[in-house]
């Protein structure tokens, strides 16, 4: 059975879709979704600066993440913000929520999505997902800047991995900065943009393993992590247990 929330429900505005949990009565406006409403308001804080990063607001009196959908690499210099409209059900955030969905149902600690905005000008569209904001948590090159992991910590994240990949569930972007990890060490994952469900396991579970070693290893370069060869294979350990 879905978790609570899991429903959707859909909102047409006269600029936009607006996409919120069945059970939220919550009358959104198309101006949550932007940046600009929540800077000089309470709870206000920039998160991550990358490909337009993301910010916390406090959305009716909740904690919650506001992430704008932005283009990396160069074609996000002449489209940044901007993606071909194919349809709502096949834009990003609509596919992430999905996607979110199907984690949450496996139980997997994803956060909570709340709601999801399109504005369609044209042949293009503009788009914004706001999900719960996860209390007391730091990505994992954070942690790994500060301090090295406690014993059985990378066994749990193969785990953790694994059992997304059993769910069905190619991470797109599976990097150190999109785990996160609280002062419990407990660990949750993030950012699933342009993530696809998968209907079995076969040899596509190994990509993101790899580019979830290239991120350590190039971040470790950047700036030196508390991270060895022996952590990395706790963590293969854990994922092929």
């Amino acid at each position: 059975m879905p978790k609570s929330g899991d429903l959707m429900r859909e909102v047409k505005t006269s600029k936009c879709y607006l996409l919120q949990q069945r059970d939220d009565a919550r009358r959104l406006l198309d101006e949550y979704f932007e940046v600009s409403y929540w800077r000089h308001r309470p709870g206000f804080e920039v998160i991550s600066s990358g490909r337009g990063g993301s910010v916390r607001i406090e959305l009716d009196g909740r904690a919650a993440i506001l992430r704008r959908y932005h283009r990396g690499g160069a074609i996000g210099k002449l489209l940044s913000d901007q993606y071909l409209w194919l349809g709502k059900t096949l834009s990003r955030p609509w596919r992430e929520w999905k996607v979110l969905q199907r984690a949450r149902r496996a139980g997997l600690p994803v956060p909570e999505p709340i709601a999801a905005c399109i504005c369609r000008t044209g042949l293009w569209y503009r788009a914004a997902l706001i999900t719960a904001y996860l209390q007391d948590t730091e990505t994992l090159t954070q942690r790994l800047r500060r301090t090295e992991l406690k014993s059985g910590c990378w066994h749990r994240i193969g785990l953790l991995i694994k059992r997304m990949h059993a769910a069905g569930i190619r991470h797109a972007d599976l990097t150190s900065d999109n785990i996160l990890v609280d002062s419990r060490d407990r660990f949750y994952l993030i950012d699933f943009d342009m993530a696809q469900v998968m209907n079995r396991i076969d040899e596509w579970q190994w990509r993101p393993l790899y580019r979830f070693q290239r991120s350590i290893e190039k971040r470790d370069r950047n700036h030196k992590l508390n991270f060895d060869d022996d952590d990395w294979q706790e963590l293969m350990d854990g994922y092929q247990s």
